[in-house]
């Protein structure tokens, strides 16, 4: 049986698979998010026993517009995307910031279950300071919401990108 844990831990060995495509995009300073999506359904797609995507950025009656709705063990699971290049912005700004993820926890907040948040950060040396630990803490606390795992690789140019999923 399926379950957000094993998703979230394939996708991130897929992902890792591609890491080098992570120095470019950070040498480039440019946005991924697209790519990380498109990568993302084409993982779950060669998983049809598994997961069966039923809409994407498509409007939902009770979710809103959310990046993937999957049907999985029978259930409909909610799952938001967000790709950061932690470079010129910081991470409370993705976190806390207009720009961010702040209006998907606003709606994972709403959810009892089946709804999820992956976050891909890369370039991310804040990850391991105390600063990162209070924007979370803060971020955990406002919207009633945890880190459920964190996965970590490196780039080819010893750059870090991690991929954390957020929930209930």
């Amino acid at each position: 049986m399926s379950n957000i844990n094993s998703l979230f831990s394939g996708m991130y060995e897929y992902i890792e698979t591609k890491k080098e495509y992570f120095d470019l995009f950070i040498d480039l300073d440019t946005r991924y998010e697209g790519w990380l999506e498109a990568e993302i359904m084409k993982y779950i797609s060669n998983k049809p026993d598994e997961f069966h995507i039923e809409k994407t950025k498509k409007n939902h009656e009770v979710y809103g517009r959310p990046d993937l709705i999957l049907k999985a063990n029978g259930e409909t699971w909610i799952i938001e995307l967000k790709a950061f290049l932690i470079n010129r912005r910081s991470l409370r700004f993705y976190l806390k910031g207009r720009g961010g993820a702040r209006k998907d926890f606003a709606r994972l907040k709403r959810f009892n279950k089946n709804f999820w948040i992956i976050i891909c950060l890369a370039c991310c040396e804040e990850l391991n300071s105390e600063n990162f630990e209070n924007n979370v803490e803060e971020v955990s606390k406002k919207y009633n919401i945890k880190i459920l795992n964190t996965l970590t690789f490196y780039t080819p140019k010893n750059k870090q990108v991690t991929l954390m999923l957020w929930g209930k």
